[in-house]
């Protein structure tokens, strides 16, 4: 016993050091939408909305998925380390430590060969197909599914060598948690049966088909419960069963070869979909396959068969529904128990014969895989770092190009350096034509690439932009944004307000159009009472814009000689943000207008205090001198 949980401690440890130098990288992508800009994930008192709210797992509407676990794991991750992505990375490394350790135990229980459980546990640990489960946060559920998917394993087989139902109990309790985390989990029935296949003789294998209905009910019941998410992948499906079918195919194949050989890792594979059987990848990859099938089935190893079944089973899922991304290395993860079974396998054989060839063998290929592991948590530095690598892997895909120039904008943002910020926006600029060079009419590529104009002073660009995405696509709303945004830039107002009436045809844009309907109609057309019904609606459906709407609607009112409401509004603006100088200058202003002068001068002052705007402030300070008797 103590032998067996030093060797658990050691997979542990071999886990979590492979990962120390990824605990200092940033955020990622969906990490963004789902954990930075979640505002639900900051606070624990939210636990309980997660298990009926899908909503609450994303800012974006449409990302709505039922993962109540791996929320509660965000929200506990923010109330014990706060905001910083370090402690969400160190949750993340310490997870992929004990599901290392419990691969290694798992497989001592299936198999009884602790040589042959802590080689395939190792190679688990340090793969650096783990890399991107690990530094991707939004991969922590993968991860988290992964200890209840195992722990579950676990205790069936125990249940089945003792006869607890404490320990059933805990493999039920193991796959309720799994499916709060991740619908992969669904195939756990069938792991469970394969476990059972593994280890009892065939003639009382089937006897154990009563053990399997509550695992079939969890899943009905989950199914059932989230028909509606589950629905729009299989009813309304990204591309055809048949296409998907031929495509992963090909992907198994490929999965093979990354798993034996991980190398060229990339957060974007170079790989496309492929249309009918006959394409050579298919062909082969369906040969390959069916001959590895027949073999072992009639003439291979058992664990072998094992292995193989483990890898199809826990695939099965993204195999058969159809999704946007059509590989992906953090699938590989609980697939990889499986692959690393049959190497552990080869690895004992050749023990049995060439004992220091074995072993120094296999030294040096966790040492090669811990330092591509090393190195590829390096890559995870940062957006621009991953998306760089991405694009010199798949330079004919779309997505790293558009991030890449996303990831380059961002960074001229961040850097005051003028010559620096030129260098970031040219390179930006490159990868936004390399994307569209791929795809013309890509939405965000066109778009963003507008809007990097936009914000260069290239307006005649900028606009070239604009319009040739909405000519082909007049519904992208973003764009048809950017372009009165523009529009107002050149004091073409009328073109503005259309093209903010005809965004509205589209979405409610969180209140966008309607604010800037709002100040077109008070400013430019002299229409308080029109600007204040803009204002109001747009306040009803507000995002970030908030303090400038409540701003503009103090306007509105004041101009309708309504004192005492546009007072209000300044007011709530301030209580949002008491630093937002335009409204204690508004504020002054309305004071003054009013006759209340001690109180104008007090408003005045705190522009004066603050002084965060240059052009505020003189006007603030010369304000103060005509207050003076």
């Amino acid at each position: 016993m103590r032998r067996t949980s030093g060797r658990a401690l050691l997979v542990f440890l071999c886990a979590c050091a492979v990962h120390l130098n990824g605990l200092g990288n940033g955020f990622h992508y969906d990490d963004f939408h789902s954990l930075v800009d979640n505002p639900h994930v900051r606070s624990l008192e939210n636990i309980p909305l997660f298990f009926s709210e899908p909503s609450t797992f994303s800012v974006r509407p449409e990302n709505a998925m039922y993962r109540p676990l791996l929320l509660s794991s965000y929200a506990l991750n923010y109330a014990l380390t706060g905001a910083s992505p370090s402690g969400y990375h160190l949750f993340n490394t310490l997870l992929h430590g004990v599901n290392a350790a419990l691969v290694f135990l798992l497989l001592l229980a299936l198999c009884q060969h602790a040589t042959r459980a802590l080689i395939a546990a190792l190679f688990f640990a340090v793969n650096p197909l783990s890399a991107e489960t690990v530094n991707y946060i939004s991969s922590r559920s993968e991860l988290l599914m992964t200890s209840f998917f195992l722990g579950a394993c676990l205790a069936y087989i125990r249940f089945g060598r003792t006869g607890s139902w404490l320990c059933y109990g805990m493999a039920v309790a193991g796959g309720i948690l799994a499916l709060l985390v991740k619908s992969v989990a669904v195939v756990l029935v069938a792991v469970l049966i394969l476990c059972d296949w593994f280890l009892r003789d065939p003639r009382k294998w089937l006897g154990q088909w009563r053990y399997y209905l509550v695992f079939i009910a969890l899943d009905l019941v989950y199914i059932f419960s989230t028909r509606q998410l589950v629905g729009k992948a299989l009813l309304e499906p990204v591309r055809g069963f048949d296409v998907q079918l031929w495509t992963q195919i090909k992907a198994l194949i490929y999965y093979k070869m990354l798993a034996f050989m991980p190398v060229k890792l990339s957060v974007e594979h170079q790989f496309f979909t492929a249309d009918r059987p006959g394409e050579g990848a298919v062909l082969v990859g369906g040969i390959v396959l069916l001959s590895l099938f027949l073999l072992l089935l009639y003439r291979g190893p058992r664990v072998l068969r094992f292995s193989l079944a483990w890898w199809i089973l826990v695939l099965l899922p993204t195999l058969v529904v159809p999704l946007y991304v059509l590989v992906n290395e953090h699938r590989l993860y609980l697939a990889g128990v499986g692959f690393g079974l049959a190497l552990a396998w080869v690895f004992c054989r050749l023990l049995e014969r060439q004992r220091r060839l074995a072993l120094c063998g296999f030294a040096c290929y966790i040492i090669i895989l811990s330092c591509l592991t090393f190195q590829r948590n390096q890559v995870w530095a940062d957006e621009l770092s991953l998306w760089r690598d991405a694009a010199a892997k798949g330079p004919q895909m779309v997505k790293p190009h558009l991030r890449l120039a996303d990831a380059l904008v961002q960074r001229g943002r961040s850097t005051a350096d003028s010559a620096a910020k030129q260098v970031y926006a040219e390179a930006a600029e490159a990868s936004y034509l390399r994307a569209l060079k791929l795809r013309s009419q890509h939405p965000g590529g066109r778009n963003n690439l507008g809007l990097l104009y936009l914000n260069q002073g290239r307006l005649a660009e900028a606009r070239q932009q604009f319009q040739a995405l909405l000519k082909v696509s007049p519904d992208i709303v973003p764009a048809r944004l950017n372009l009165a945004r523009l529009s107002m830039q050149q004091g073409r107002w009328k073109e503005a307000a259309e093209h903010y009436r005809q965004a509205l045809e589209y979405d409610d844009t969180e209140g966008v159009a309607q604010g800037y309907l709002g100040y077109i109609a008070l400013q430019h057309r002299g229409e308080p009472e029109r600007a204040l019904e803009y204002y109001d609606r747009a306040l009803a459906h507000a995002g970030a814009e908030k303090i400038r709407l409540l701003l503009g609607r103090g306007a509105a009112l004041k101009a309708l000689q309504r004192p005492e409401e546009a007072e209000r509004a300044y007011r709530a603006a301030l209580q949002l943000d008491s630093t937002y100088v335009d409204a204690w200058f508004n504020l002054g202003n309305l004071y003054r207008a009013t006759g209340r002068g001690s109180a104008a001068a007090n408003a005045y002052r705190q522009v004066v205090k603050i002084g965060a705007d240059a052009d505020l402030l003189s006007r603030a300070k010369n304000e103060l001198k005509q207050l003076k008797p």
